[in-house]
């Protein structure tokens, strides 16, 4: 006989879902949105039937919005916290770089979670710098910038220097430095 215990012995959710997962006491997989136990959770299973109810095609993404803004909060208020414990005397000026989910969604859920912290975006391309000077509007977060670097994708980074975005390329080549200056 299969019990919760033996689903949270075989799939050791406790060690990967850091809060956010968690098998409830139907035994059904839940996820835990803000990553506390605070009796809010929603089954993946009445997840899945909703999806079958709309007869969407799979495959299919399920993102849950919460986790990601806990997540970028959670991170944040550690380091701010592990800053003032130690008193240290510089600074933590996080970046999310876009290359990981380009989303709409997802980046703006990112940037909005991280407003109160000045977290920034990071771009590698043209096309993520383009979208990262029209996400990252806070005047107090960095953007950085890697990648490929070309007369354009300089002229696209001295225009955000222009739009006062705190801006930093990254030189990875010597031959790109002319070019940024």
């Amino acid at each position: 006989e299969w019990t919760i215990e033996d689903a949270e012995q075989k799939y050791q959710i406790a060690s990967w879902g850091d809060g956010y997962f968690g098998i409830n006491q139907k035994g059904q997989i839940v996820v835990q949105p803000d990553g506390t136990n605070n009796g809010v959770e929603i089954s993946i299973l009445d997840v899945i039937e909703e999806i079958k109810s709309h007869k969407l095609d799979l495959p299919v993404v399920i993102r849950f919005h919460d986790i990601l803004r806990s997540r970028v909060q959670n991170l944040n208020t550690i380091f701010q916290e592990t800053i003032q414990r130690l008193d240290y005397k510089g600074h933590y000026r996080g970046v999310y770089p876009i290359k990981v989910n380009q989303m709409r969604e997802v980046v703006e859920e990112i940037v909005d979670a991280g407003q109160p912290f000045a977290f920034g975006l990071e771009a590698g391309s043209k096309t993520e710098l383009m979208s990262v000077l029209a996400y990252n509007t806070n005047p107090d977060s960095l953007t950085i910038l890697n990648g490929y670097k070309d007369e354009d994708y300089m002229r696209l980074a001295m225009l955000g220097r222009k739009l006062n975005r705190q801006i930093i390329v990254v030189i990875e080549q010597f031959h790109e430095l002319p070019l940024l200056v």
